[in-house]
């Protein structure tokens, strides 16, 4: 160990502020200087001042209760910064990966006319029980997948199995849903046939590809 490692170690053991250490530093340089003129190797130097965490331990020890006070202080104010940067990270990470909704036309993304006429393209499809329509209108192989023959006829078999002629729709509820970066257009709409009724919730993304598709 050399003489500026030794120096280095015992200052990261000390409990005070950093002008306190900087003078420890200053007398340290000074005494191991005085020591090696007169003839003293630092092997020598070293063994009679103690190991770092020693020689840290006599300085700590003889610390007034003001300069552990302040210490301790400071080092409160480093963990508290540290933790209000680790939230504030946590805190925009969650900001980024939860979905943040917005009105469909808010940010220039949709329109909702259209948005609408896309719907009411999946709705007359699943009426008629066109499955491979619906699968065309996907927006991925994952999710045709998923919109398997199978999976829509169950969903079909949750009402009666004759619909009559379709009477109207309800309101259209639309937003827009933001997830890590990711855009989709979510819209909400009650269809009114002659002998039932159904809820649709469909999602496309930003070319008007279904990515999402719900009914009740």
């Amino acid at each position: 160990m050399n003489q500026e490692k030794y120096i280095r170690l015992v200052l990261k053991k000390l409990k005070c502020s950093g002008r306190k250490k900087n003078d420890i530093k200053k007398e340290l340089e000074s005494d191991i200087i005085s020591a090696k003129e007169n003839g003293e190797t630092f092997d020598g130097i070293m063994a009679r001042m103690g190991t770092p965490e020693l020689l840290a331990s006599e300085f700590n020890d003889n610390f007034s209760p003001e300069e552990l006070k302040a210490y301790k202080r400071k080092k409160l104010g480093k963990i508290l910064g540290i933790l209000a940067g680790t939230l504030l990270i946590l805190l925009l990470a969650a900001l980024y990966i939860l979905p943040k909704n917005y009105p469909l036309e808010q940010r220039g993304t949709y329109v909702e006319a259209e948005v609408i006429a896309r719907a009411d393209e999946v709705i007359l499809a699943f009426s008629e029980k066109d499955y491979g329509a619906i699968r065309e209108m996907c927006a991925s192989d994952r999710v045709k997948n998923v919109l398997s023959d199978e999976i829509l006829s169950d969903a079909r078999a949750l009402f009666p199995d004759e619909w009559g002629a379709f009477v109207a729709y309800g309101n259209a509820y639309t937003s827009e849903v933001v997830q890590m970066g990711n855009s989709m257009a979510v819209i909400q709409i009650n269809a009114t046939y002659e002998y039932t009724a159904v809820t649709y919730t469909l999602m496309f993304d930003e070319n008007m590809n279904l990515c999402g598709f719900y009914v009740k």
